[in-house]
């Protein structure tokens, strides 16, 4: 699971802005509604096999905006903010794992998509996992990019990670932490990335911040309650899994001193039946950011096996 401090990104609103739009984003940003919540979407339409992705902790769909213009010649590729994120709705949102993967599959009714490859991100993969669990007929493939949900917490682990946790904690971040929380992400970090710094200044000055925060913190313990990592062996749809090397983020430095990315990478290669399990060099948690090409060439080697 990414680490508690990873996206707690915030900054104080100076003057509150309920424009529905945030800097970076693609362009043709949709709206649908599933289970009564207006849910932020982008999609390059078309008749052909879907690419769906799907951002974790504390992000949204403009994670992927490299990738959305990388393959829309070949697929069509659709991306969306889970609610609480992005542009979706914030308020009231339970952000559990199931939750999520229930509304992915709302989601994908709400557009006449039957089948998907899923393509997550983090908190985003081990959304992928729980949706492979209670949805596998809504899947032909799953990319898993850096997933939460492999690495194990103890419940005297999880206490302390909820308990920093909060909402206040999350809204209070100074700039500073802003911006170590963000490079955190990267094995190098490079002024390119400073966008989402940017970004997640104009979200702090909407007037839904407080709801994205709760949610934020809601999806930590979501996380840590969703577990997956005991039913891995139960994943038969065909997984790729990729992890930086240089993740510095997974497994969490501070309670798992003596693990290694590597480690976790191992324990998915060893539960999940039907995985490609690949470690990308000179790549942090983010690598579809840090190391764009390598990510492509993957995921096309996999969608084309």
């Amino acid at each position: 699971m990414v680490a508690v401090l990873t996206l707690l990104l915030a900054m104080t609103a100076s003057s509150p802005d309920t424009s529905d739009t945030l800097p970076y984003y693609p362009d043709g940003v949709q709206r649908t509604v599933v289970d009564g919540r207006s849910i932020a979407y982008v999609d390059s339409g078309g008749d052909k096999p879907v690419l769906l992705f799907v951002h974790g902790l504390g992000s949204n769909l403009s994670l992927w905006r490299h990738s959305l213009d990388a393959f829309r010649n070949t697929y069509r590729v659709v991306a969306l903010d889970l609610p609480g994120f992005g542009l979706s709705d914030k308020q009231d949102v339970p952000a559990t794992m199931p939750f999520f993967a229930d509304t992915v599959v709302g989601f994908l009714d709400a557009l006449s998509i039957d089948r998907v490859t899923y393509v997550g991100a983090s908190m985003g993969g081990q959304v992928g996992l729980t949706l492979a669990l209670r949805h596998p007929d809504r899947l032909d493939r799953l990319a898993l990019v850096s997933p939460a949900g492999i690495e194990t917490f103890s419940a005297q682990d999880a206490t302390a990670l909820t308990s920093m946790t909060t909402p206040q904690s999350i809204a209070s971040a100074t700039a500073k932490q802003v911006r170590q929380n963000t490079r955190i992400n990267f094995a190098t970090w490079r002024d390119t990335y400073a966008w989402l710094i940017e970004q997640r200044k104009a979200l702090a000055q909407r007037d839904d911040f407080m709801a994205y925060a709760t949610a934020n913190a809601k999806a930590v313990a979501g996380m840590l309650n969703g577990a997956v990592r005991d039913r891995l062996d139960e994943v038969q749809t065909p997984t790729l899994v990729l992890f930086g090397a240089g993740d510095k983020l997974i497994p969490n430095r501070y309670l798992h001193p003596n693990r290694t990315t590597a480690d976790v990478a191992q324990t998915a290669d060893d539960a999940l039946p039907n995985a490609e399990v690949h470690l990308v060099d000179n790549a942090g948690h983010l690598l579809m950011l840090e190391q764009t090409d390598v990510f492509h060439e993957n995921l096309r080697a996999f969608l084309n096996d």
